[in-house]
């Protein structure tokens, strides 16, 4: 115990680092100070955009809310399973018992989040204007459909 008393002793009477030229202060200040701000900067800051919208997904009865979205093209919608069944998001023809159902505008790409657990959370990002239709695959029996209007 009583080396560590002596090498903490020590540390606490060394002096601060005196830096001699007035460039190597500024340069040792703006380091420090990068340092710290990328450390208190949110993530989203580094690229993460927020989603333009949320969806909720509902178990009684089972629906998207809203159903019926509107965005800009290049914007994300993001879709929360906060039901306590699995849930999906599926604008892929193929996959759509009535093919009414689901349908993409010319030149769009379908998409797919998988099964989604509760408290699960998926995001897609729409690039092609157009109206875009889809599904809960699990629920498209009970009218689960939502739609995305891309201006």
């Amino acid at each position: 115990m009583h080396h560590l008393r002596h090498i903490y002793g020590t540390m606490l009477q060394r002096r601060p680092v005196q830096f001699k030229t007035p460039v190597l202060r500024l340069l040792a200040t703006m380091s420090a100070l990068v340092v710290v701000g990328a450390f208190s900067l949110p993530a989203t800051s580094f690229g993460a955009s927020s989603p333009a919208v949320v969806v909720k997904m509902s178990d009684k009865p089972p629906k998207f809310i809203p159903e019926t979205v509107t965005i800009k093209a290049g914007q994300t919608v993001q879709w929360v399973n906060n039901a306590k069944t699995l849930h999906s998001v599926d604008g892929d023809p193929t996959m759509a018992l009535k093919p009414s159902d689901v349908s993409l505008p010319s030149g769009a790409k379908s998409f797919d989040s998988g099964f989604m657990k509760p408290d699960m959370t998926w995001e897609y990002t729409f690039k092609v204007p157009g109206t875009y239709k889809y599904t809960c695959v699990p629920h498209e029996k009970d009218g689960m459909n939502g739609e995305v209007i891309v201006k």
